[in-house]
């Protein structure tokens, strides 16, 4: 009934707010007291979009290769497909580091506090000046050794086939050395796509909905050495393609 789900989704919408305030507030003081610090910052992030996926009921259920261990010392670059907002939360509370996203995420409420502690990187994809701004970003987060995710289909679709990647992250990933690590995802209640819509439509879908089960497969490392930008991005494509329909058979 629509009362049942206008409770379930208030009440979720609660219980987010309450964490946001929680985390954020636990984030900063102890960035007052101790300084700012990656490692801790990085590990707050993720433990706010565990406990947000708690919030909304979503279960993930991780397949394929472990990611667990220590990232390179020249980055890793981790690209998915993109199919629901919620892979925002999934991918940070499993693999932490920091996004490149289209510039309207900084419109989404919740996402963009989260994103602005996590030190999401934007790209507006309509301005060629704002690309070479984001590959340069994404170079040097690498460089750090640090885990930067991406969507290269560029924006959400609603079925498991991946779109054809565009090719910017790859090159900073050339450029530094840093390995591709490709991910798969695929959602088993429809209600969790986001496409073509208002962002409050599909919010109150995912906030209404009984529960959600994501299946998330990881593949193996993709080396950068030696590919051009179209080249990998054309592997990594098939990797995610291939790990996006094993995601979609173990649900």
């Amino acid at each position: 009934m629509a009362w049942r789900e206008d409770l379930r989704a208030s009440t979720r919408a609660l219980g987010v707010a309450a964490c946001t305030v929680r985390r954020c507030g636990v984030l900063y003081a102890g960035e007052h007291l101790r300084g700012a610090d990656f490692a801790r910052s990085d590990a707050a992030v993720r433990a706010w979009s565990a406990d947000l996926l708690r919030c909304l009921n979503v279960e993930v259920a991780a397949g394929g290769l472990d990611a667990s261990g220590p990232v390179p010392a020249s980055g890793r670059l981790l690209v998915s497909n993109h199919r629901s907002m919620l892979d925002v939360l999934v991918l940070l509370s499993r693999f932490g580091g920091h996004m490149l996203s289209k510039n309207d995420l900084a419109g989404w409420p919740v996402v963009r506090d989260l994103a602005a502690i996590a030190g999401t990187l934007y790209v507006d994809r309509s301005a060629k000046a704002s690309g070479a701004v984001a590959i340069r970003q994404v170079a040097e987060r690498l460089g750090q050794g640090r885990v930067v995710t991406v969507f290269p289909e560029g924006t959400t679709f609603p079925d498991d086939e991946v779109r054809p990647f565009h090719a910017g992250a790859f090159l900073a990933a050339i450029r530094g050395g840093a390995e591709v690590l490709p991910v798969g995802l695929a959602y088993r209640e429809p209600v969790a796509t986001y496409f073509q819509e208002p962002l409050g439509v599909h919010g109150r879908r995912v906030f209404s909905a009984p529960s959600i089960r994501v299946a998330l497969h990881v593949g193996a490392p993709m080396p950068s050495k030696d590919r051009t930008t179209k080249r990998l991005a054309a592997e990594a494509h098939d990797a995610v393609q291939d790990l996006v329909t094993a995601a979609r058979g173990s649900l």
